[in-house]
């Protein structure tokens, strides 16, 4: 039941401490981008998976994500990107009522919303969510734009996203935000996932750092800079 946690985030420090490369292991992930898996089970989906891949934002999703592990009747390597800030975010909290008896690991965290006013639907996953939020809060932009949390990127949970794309207006805008370059994260594996569950009204874009050959710049100003067009293009309509 081996449990790897590594390091991923882009918080403008050298390349080697902001990437663990987390588009080579979903290179690497058994799944078939075509397909929606209409009709297969989560427990089906981990059953035939080679490995879990999770980028988890809250201490209640660890938590049940380490006690699920521990609970499979089949072994499944289980690997999670975080990075080492989201144990000091005064955001990252959770109650203890989110790990009592009767909850468990949510693949995929929506906002409860009037999405009759969503202009903007966001997906994203990890650290970039606090960011998206508080940004979000100064902007004023609550009510026209929701973000979901994909928080198990493989096996991919079409059911889960299916269910969350069809709860919002056929022109609302989709798009997905990640902290790396275009070329890297998890933008090129959720891409094709998540066309397989757009109807043909709806289109579905990234916004994001343009792609790059190294992790990160290395370079504060360059990285606020960065940090500002990410923003800046996350909260356009």
């Amino acid at each position: 039941k081996a449990v790897v946690s590594t390091q991923s985030t882009g918080e403008g420090m050298g390349p080697e401490h902001s990437s663990a490369r987390m588009e080579r292991f979903l290179q690497m992930c058994n799944d078939d981008e075509d397909s929606r898996y209409e009709g297969v089970s989560p427990d089906q989906q981990l059953w035939d998976c080679n490995w879990q891949i999770m980028n988890i934002t809250t201490p209640a999703n660890m938590f049940h994500a380490l006690r699920r592990q521990m609970y499979m009747k089949f072994r499944k390597p289980l690997v999670v990107f975080t990075p080492k800030s989201l144990l000091r975010h005064p955001l990252a909290k959770s109650p203890f009522s989110e790990m009592t008896p009767g909850t468990s690991f949510k693949p995929v965290i929506p906002e409860n919303l009037d999405v009759s006013k969503t202009k903007k639907l966001i997906l994203c996953s990890g650290k970039v969510y606090y960011d998206l939020i508080e940004e979000r809060a100064k902007r004023g932009l609550e009510e026209e734009i929701a973000i979901t949390r994909v928080e198990q990127l493989h096996p991919f949970p079409h059911s889960m996203v299916d269910e969350e794309l069809k709860r919002y207006p056929q022109g609302t805008q989709i798009s997905w935000v990640q902290e790396e370059h275009k070329n890297a994260g998890a933008w090129s594996y959720v891409k094709p996932r998540v066309e397989n569950h757009l109807s043909t009204e709806q289109n579905f874009r990234y916004n994001g750092r343009g792609p790059a050959a190294s992790a990160a710049t290395g370079n504060k100003k360059l990285h606020k800079t960065e940090y500002k067009k990410l923003m800046d293009d996350s909260f356009a309509f």
